[in-house]
């Protein structure tokens, strides 16, 4: 197939998170013989020997937009502005920026002859107006999108940001995928078609353990606090003052911080990496909303469990499909304990260690992202053949 991939960042450098997870997918895609064009909606193009990138043909309006939005979306007044307006402050951009995407795509279809399908990985949706419906109408191209966001990205909680599905068109599109099963109802209210899940996984190639020796005894690593503040401290904070004599870490951009808790900052993937194979427990700790929609994945526990980390993980609705409780994660229950489930597995190295090797052989039965691109084909030839 010779895939269009628009996305929402390929170069690293950007903020959104899902980037790397971009790159193992198409790499996996293209290592299957599969042509893979990719387009940026922020940053720049980057070309790899798996995919050709094509410039971005808004950048300077959707990075102004993405910093100024990020920026003021810490105030709760100014989101509910938006919720109120948002028709009036996105006609001019979404004018702007879908013409701009329309031209660039006459000339990428004009010289690749044809495309099998156009895939929107959480681009914003309100900002591209009727672009997959021209490119249906025009080059007879379908178009599916993939939301990676959700359920907090939905109207109903706002985003962590701000949501891009005010005044979206999600019948345009052939067919949608997410990583929350639990959605799939209220996207097809929505008009969305063909809605499926398509979950996170790990390439075992990048995340793979490292021999380090183990310094830190607990370590927490996420975006920041948003929707799971609660169990950040039950989970980390209290342990961390009651095992006064143990190492707690933690990394991200989190504004808060903790006495007992040491805070690392935003680690770099190398740095991160390094972290995660020097501590004997890695936590997962799961936003409410991805914690309580059923089916809904995360890219850390397969990140997590690929590096053959002992992972202790909040309650997250699912969760057992992917892993087996207790054998290849620790999942705490509501009356759980975190000081004495640590207690017990720091006492243990040998449990550790088999948890982490048990987890690690489930990624590379089940989760890679070879496995997620033949799932992805496999629902693309049922859609749009």
């Amino acid at each position: 197939m010779r895939l269009l991939m628009a996305v929402s960042a390929i170069d690293m450098a950007e903020k959104p998170a899902a980037t790397k997870s971009w790159w193992c997918l198409f790499k996996a895609l293209s290592e299957m013989g599969h042509e893979i064009i990719v387009l940026p909606f922020l940053g720049k193009a980057i070309e790899t020997p798996w995919w050709h990138s094509l410039d971005n043909p808004s950048r300077v309006m959707s990075s102004l937009l993405y910093s100024q939005w990020r920026g003021r979306s810490k105030s709760s007044r100014t989101k509910a502005l938006y919720g109120k307006y948002y028709r009036a402050l996105t006609s001019l951009p979404s004018f702007v920026i879908s013409s701009k995407w329309r031209a660039a795509l006459d000339k990428v279809i004009a010289k690749e002859d044809h495309l099998d399908a156009a895939i929107f990985f959480s681009v914003p949706l309100n900002l591209l107006a009727k672009v997959p419906t021209y490119l249906r109408e025009k080059w007879s191209v379908p178009s599916i999108y993939y939301e990676a966001d959700m359920p907090s990205i939905l109207p109903y909680y706002g985003g962590i940001h701000f949501t891009y599905y005010l005044g979206a068109d999600l019948s345009q599109f052939s067919g949608y995928l997410s990583d929350c099963e639990g959605v799939e109802t209220t996207v097809r209210a929505m008009g969305a078609r063909n809605v499926s899940a398509l979950h996170w996984a790990a390439d075992p190639t990048i995340f793979s353990p490292l021999p380090l020796e183990k310094d830190t005894d607990v370590f927490f690593t996420g975006g920041t606090s948003a929707f799971r503040q609660d169990w950040i401290h039950k989970m980390l904070a209290e342990p961390a003052e009651e095992l006064s004599m143990k190492k707690f870490a933690m990394s991200g951009r989190m504004k808060e911080s903790y006495e007992k808790v040491k805070s690392l900052g935003f680690l770099s993937f190398d740095t991160w990496k390094r972290q995660v194979c020097r501590s004997r427990i890695c936590l997962n700790i799961s936003r409410t909303p991805h914690a309580s929609i059923g089916g809904t994945s995360s890219t850390r526990i397969f990140e997590l469990a690929s590096m053959g980390a002992c992972i202790v993980s909040s309650p997250h609705k699912g969760l057992e499909k992917w892993f087996e409780p207790d054998k290849e994660v620790i999942i705490l229950g509501d009356n759980d304990r975190p000081p004495e489930v640590y207690s017990k597995l720091l006492g243990s190295p040998s449990a550790m260690e088999e948890l982490g090797s048990r987890a690690r052989s489930r990624v590379l039965a089940e989760h890679t992202y070879e496995h997620r691109a033949r799932e992805l084909l496999g629902y693309l030839n049922r859609v749009i053949n």
